[in-house]
């Protein structure tokens, strides 16, 4: 059902997308999304600071962020931490964190995020000292405050429906201006891996709102799609959105990226083995089919609409889909399987981007700060005469 909406979405996208543009880069708008996966957030963080680089070396300013580049900034789960660290303002008014900070951080606080309970019953992991370490990061900050639109999701078990946090919602729904460490928490919480997460914020009229979360990808939509939507809906209300007001989204420029999967190497099987699988083996392989199939799926629906409207150098995907061994877990935050998932992007900034795409994603992301710097110093000239 999920992905037959999301093609309804995509043919939709295709149709009312203008086949040309008197736009400039200038009014291009610019998104960046971030997959979930726990500690596979490694791969992303070093994509990311790979990414920043860039932009610093080109601008000459080593004070650039990622987060000064991108209109909207969407995540689930690991991805909406991310989210958070780069768009949330230090003392300074600046992103607290660096994109070369997110893998430390990983590094010294996984193990300790991912440390067994210990109970026999209830989550794998207690939840305290990832809650303690995002209260000591973000302190008192609140969602109005980050340094550009957010996109942060969650979802309700007690409503059964999904929370989107966005700073473009707050005048609609206040409530949702909570704090970022409950936010970040939220998007976190797996169910069987950490606890649910239960708070408290108020409504316009000054009234308790109460939440009741768990991780954002239980509502089944990629923060890619998720972050196209947001800034869709923003075209008709935020000038800086207007190029895209007609659907065009070929003023769009989109960055992707995974925390990896398997698909390279998953385990297939036949019809005739499985004809006679009942609910306990079929579950943890449909598991591990309904993730591959929506992240493939979700990136097939993007890479489509951006290829008919001829602009598919608009949109990049990052993704490794041959992950093995321990990095295929969420949950291994053994110093040992870190390292490897270091490695692991670091190599796939060297791979081919596709069959079709001989440039590897270190040339790729090149080109893509080149449009991002571009874009940014035409916005400042504008602004300045």
């Amino acid at each position: 059902m999920a992905t037959t909406k999301s093609f309804l979405i995509l043919v939709f996208m295709i149709l009312t997308t203008t086949s040309s543009t008197l736009a400039t880069l200038e009014e291009m708008v610019t998104v960046l999304s971030i997959d979930g996966g726990g500690i596979k957030g490694i791969i992303p963080g070093i994509i990311l600071e790979f990414l920043e680089e860039q932009l610093q070396e080109m601008d000459n300013n080593r004070d650039a962020r990622v987060a000064d580049y991108f209109d909207v900034i969407g995540g689930t789960s690991t991805g909406g931490l991310m989210t958070a660290m780069i768009t949330t303002p230090n003392e300074n008014n600046r992103p607290f964190a660096a994109a070369n900070e997110i893998v430390p951080f990983y590094i010294e606080h996984g193990p300790k995020i991912f440390e067994s309970s210990g109970k026999k019953s209830g989550p794998k992991y207690d939840g305290k000292y990832l809650m303690q370490i995002l209260q000591e990061k973000f302190g008192e900050t609140r969602l109005h405050e980050a340094l550009t639109e957010v996109v942060i999701s969650s979802f309700d078990i007690k409503t059964n429906k999904p929370v989107i946090f966005t700073k473009s919602n707050l005048v609609q729904s206040p409530q949702l201006d909570a704090k970022m460490y409950d936010i970040c928490y939220s998007t976190a919480a797996v169910p069987v891996y950490f606890p649910p997460h239960y708070f408290v914020t108020n409504t316009s009229n000054g009234d308790k709102y109460e939440f009741n979360l768990v991780d954002g990808a239980i509502a089944d939509v990629e923060p890619s799609l998720l972050s196209v939507s947001v800034a869709t809906r923003l075209a008709k209300e935020d000038p800086a959105f207007a190029s895209i007001r007609s659907l065009n989204y070929k003023q769009m420029l989109l960055l992707s990226l995974g925390t990896g999967t398997s698909v390279d190497f998953d385990k297939t099987y036949t019809a005739q083995e499985t004809a006679k699988w009942g609910i306990m083996q079929w579950m943890l392989p449909l598991i591990d089919m309904i993730s591959a199939a929506n992240s493939y799926m979700n990136d097939y629906y993007l890479s489509t609409l951006f290829q008919a409207i001829d602009s598919q150098d608009n949109y990049l995907r990052v993704q490794e889909n041959a992950l093995t061994g321990t990095t295929t877990k969420m949950d291994d935050a053994s110093v040992a399987n870190m390292e490897l998932l270091v490695q692991v992007g670091k190599k796939l900034l060297k791979k081919q981007v596709s069959n079709d795409n001989p440039e590897t994603y270190e040339e790729a992301l090149t080109k893509f700060a080149k449009l991002l710097s571009d874009r940014k110093k035409l916005r400042a000239n504008k602004a300045s005469s």
